[in-house]
């Protein structure tokens, strides 16, 4: 894969799991990465940990405030100059839950994160590339983004949303310079998933990993940084004529 060197990358949710792993691989490729939560403290561990592998720095944001995101390209602009790729994986901690039994404010809540917040950092990120002439956006929908997913309806709307603003701007601003993508994941070992699972005691969360690992083709959860490879191959020169996809990274379950 093509160097990054003297890119500039920003990651929301970019602080744990996934959005951590490849900001870890971006630095790996020679780029500054900022990554942005809402969680300061996790945020400076994280820094503190990719400043040992290059250029990173860490800016509080809540995706859900258009004046905190505003805030968050504006403060990469002026720590590195530029905005080169940008990658929305920030997304909502909601329980598993019938649908029926979710409060409106739940809802509201998953909603305001996992698409409105991608809409508002696709605005300003979109703002700052378009006046530098392009950039490139990948944005982390799921594989429950491409089907129906029991007991997280709203979790999966959310993904079918980021995949139409994935699409819709892909063809709206491709002509000027500014290529979008979608990465779809399937089951990933992360912070989440841990804290998705922490009401199982060891001898049904060993069940619950085996009947998981068997239903999925490859036999497995996927690692983080295997998602990362495949953000950090949408931003590259080398997925260029990749415009409006949305990338399954799934080790087979939808195949």
């Amino acid at each position: 894969m093509h160097s990054l060197q003297g890119s500039v990358a920003l990651i929301t949710g970019g602080t744990t799991g996934i959005g951590l792993a490849t900001a870890q691989a971006f630095i790996a490729r020679g780029a500054k990465v900022v990554v942005a939560a809402r969680n300061r403290e996790q945020g400076e561990a994280a820094v503190s940990m990719l400043r040992t592998q290059g250029e990173a720095a860490y800016h509080p944001c809540d995706v859900t405030d258009p004046l905190s995101v505003a805030a968050l390209v504006a403060f990469t602009l002026d720590r590195f100059g530029k905005l080169d790729c940008a990658v929305n994986s920030a997304a909502c901690d909601v329980q598993a839950m019938d649908t029926h039994e979710m409060a409106f404010d739940e809802a509201c809540r998953s909603t305001s994160t996992d698409v409105l917040g991608v809409f508002n950092c696709m605005k300003y990120q979109i703002e700052a590339m378009l006046r530098q002439g392009g950039g490139t956006i990948v944005n982390v929908s799921s594989i429950n983004g491409l089907s129906g997913a029991p007991t997280a309806a709203m979790y999966s709307a959310g993904k079918h949303a980021v995949i139409g603003l994935t699409r819709s701007t892909a063809k709206e601003y491709i002509s000027r310079g500014i290529r979008i993508n979608a990465v779809c994941p399937g089951a990933t070992e992360t912070p989440r998933r841990t804290r998705r699972t922490a009401h199982l005691d060891a001898t049904a969360l060993l069940a619950h990993q085996e009947q998981l690992a068997q239903a999925i083709p490859i036999g497995r959860l996927a690692q983080a940084e295997e998602i990362a490879n495949a953000i950090l191959w949408l931003s590259s020169p080398e997925s260029s004529y990749v415009v409006g996809h949305s990338l399954v990274v799934d080790g087979g379950l939808q195949a």
